[in-house]
């Protein structure tokens, strides 16, 4: 009995914080917006539901501070008070209570809140709402008249009556009450015969239940133990493969053989259909970290006296379940550099000819294997000189290295650990800890991070990840005796060129491919490795690679072709000390190290700027 328990109140708190989750940005984008019936009807449902489930299952404070809110959101629906900024304080406010609530619950703490100041502020908050909606209440939209039906706002439907009832009837009501999943049906028990909700509504709420019941919630370390037993498959699929090929070519009149090889290839399509399905189950929609930046921004920007507007764009992009947990924190920082360092004041923007508010855009999108997550804002711009004075100071470079640096390495010092710009540390940055750990957050997602910047045009932050951490396409290369396996994701093309073609201009190997001059480097000397000497070679093998807005050329000994891997992490190695990411089983069984592009690119454009 006692695991069935916990298991129900592990149940009520994934639910009560994805609700609290999806609600949380609804509040925000409500008081920008203003009034929004619908909105209001998702917000008030949200907490309506959350107050059942507490109560049936005996949790009193949340039942109380939920219950307020729902008074508020459900005066606010029926535009009975007025949405004012002390208002939506207070509701958020209680938003984070229940949020601590919960986690002590999840925690199972025994902790016990004081939520009485919090109470009192919600009874307050309705009161004085009230008492000044009702002196300007003609105004309103859809504003009530008196009481029994008459005047009242026509946004009301029989559904939202009867559940206005209900609330009405549970009301402090410490006993349990019933759960929250069977809400639904209820609900549409109480919706009166006569023409008051739609058809149309009916089908949608059916249709939300159908879909409830078709999803099932599994354990992330299944999903996981699944998702490394197709990594397994897929070594042992690249073994087979290999084996096939060389009897092929040793006995391709052997019937059997000819069997073992139409066997394979079908295992080699199945493999891969399995590992795309494990990659989906464990993607999800980036809104699940969007979705808590506008109630940031909001708090932020109110914090420090700025007018800040956030924008979102393909929140629905999704992405491997590795990338939601890892990429908040590096986004965070980003965003309160942006807002604190950023974004001037309004009278610093009008003095510039900019208008009064800010301007931050979020957008995420598919860009081959990658996800491009960007944060662009509208301020200042990182100023290049301050950068570079701030690092001589802090004895990171020197006088020559500050000379000579281009405004690209100069930009990525903000990255080094303890760096900042601020003279002073407040409680929202100037500490130096926020953009190291960007970047070495992404580093350990296989991604890397550009910063775009214009004086006083603004900033841009550009992360680029890679769309599955586990499996990827890569190519694999000789060098000398040494065999490596480059992400294909980043390589435009391969090429076999002429050395003749080679050229040295000021010290630095190019070549020039269609018209366009691009920078080339042995990848022997970058590793630090042998080359072939090969006496009498006239000819080596090019690959293009892109990183970012950076196009170079890498050149080795030969091309072994294409390959599907699985990263295996190396315990100890770091991809930003020394550019590997990891390490696979190729297809002969020779174990093989798998080289970062981004920590290649820097390495060579930091070596050819010295």
């Amino acid at each position: 009995m006692a695991d069935e328990m916990d298991e129900i109140i592990t149940e009520f708190v994934t639910e009560a914080e994805e609700t609290l989750e999806k609600i949380d940005p609804l509040f925000v984008e409500l008081e920008a917006k203003g009034y929004d019936k619908n909105m209001l009807n998702e917000i008030f449902r949200g907490m309506h539901t959350l107050k059942g489930a507490a109560g049936f299952l005996g949790f009193q404070p949340i039942v109380d501070v939920a219950h307020r809110a729902e008074s508020i959101m459900k005066k606010l629906r029926d535009a009975e008070i007025g949405l004012t900024r002390e208002l939506m304080d207070v509701i958020l406010k209680s938003v984070d209570h229940l949020r601590l609530l919960i986690f002590h619950i999840k925690l199972k703490d025994g902790i016990e809140e004081d939520i009485s100041l919090l109470l009192k502020e919600l009874d307050a908050a309705l009161l004085s709402s009230g008492a000044s909606a009702r002196a300007d209440a003609p105004g309103a939209p859809g504003a009530p008249g008196g009481d029994g039906g008459q005047g009242e706002p026509p946004a009301v439907d029989a559904e939202e009556k009867a559940e206005i009832e209900t609330d009405e009837h549970e009301a402090g009501s410490s006993h349990p009450q019933p759960p929250a999943e069977p809400e639904p049906r209820a609900r549409a028990a109480a919706v009166s015969p006569s023409p008051g909700p739609s058809s149309d509504e009916q089908v949608q709420q059916l249709s939300k239940e159908r879909e409830v019941v078709s999803t099932l919630r599994v354990d992330v370390a299944r999903i996981d133990k699944v998702m490394d037993l197709a990594g397994e498959i897929v070594l042992a699929r690249n073994r087979l493969l290999n084996l096939a090929t060389k009897l092929d070519l040793s006995y391709s009149d052997d019937p059997h053989v000819e069997s073992l090889v139409e066997t394979t290839g079908f295992l080699d399509r199945v493999t891969s259909d399995l590992q795309l399905a494990v990659m989906k189950m464990r993607m999800q929609p980036i809104q699940k970290v969007f979705g808590k930046f506008p109630r940031m921004v909001r708090d932020m920007s109110r914090t420090l006296g700025k007018d800040i507007d956030l924008e979102m764009f393909g929140e629905d992009t999704e992405v491997d379940k590795t990338v939601i947990e890892s990429i908040g924190d590096p986004l965070v920082h980003i965003i309160r550099n942006s807002i604190d360092h950023g974004i001037e004041s309004a009278g610093e923007r009008a003095q510039k000819g900019k208008p009064p508010k800010g301007r931050i855009i979020m957008s995420a999108y598919q860009k081959g294997t990658h996800i491009v997550i960007e944060v662009s804002d509208d301020g200042k711009g990182i100023d290049v000189e301050a950068v570079k004075r701030k690092a001589l100071a802090r004895g990171l470079i020197t006088d020559e290295e500050a000379q000579k640096m281009s405004d690209d390495a100069a930009i990525n010092l903000i990255f080094l650990p303890g760096f900042s710009t601020k003279e002073i540390s407040t409680e929202l940055s100037g500490r130096g800890v926020g953009m190291d750990v960007v970047k070495t957050n992404v580093a350990k997602l296989n991604g890397y991070v550009e910063v775009i910047t214009k004086k006083d045009v603004g900033s841009t932050f550009k992360i680029s990840l890679p769309l599955t951490l586990a499996i990827l396409q890569a190519m694999m290369v000789r060098i000398g005796r040494e065999f490596y396996a480059l992400p294909q994701s980043m390589i435009e093309e391969t090429l076999r060129v002429k050395k003749s073609d080679i050229k040295d201009i000021t010290g630095q190997k190019v070549l020039t491919i269609r018209g366009r001059v691009i920078p080339m480097f042995e990848l022997a000397e970058v590793l630090g490795v042998a080359m072939d000497t090969g006496v009498g070679r006239d000819h080596c093998y090019v690959l293009v690679a892109l990183v970012g807005d950076r196009r170079f050329c890498l050149a080795v000994d030969e091309l072994l072709g294409q390959e599907e891997i699985v990263i295996k992490t190396i315990n100890g190695i770091e991809s930003e000390e020394c550019g590997i990411l990891g390490a696979t089983i190729t297809g002969d069984g020779r174990v093989v190290l798998i080289l970062d592009f981004a920590v290649l690119s820097r390495n060579v454009f930091a070596g050819a700027a010295k």
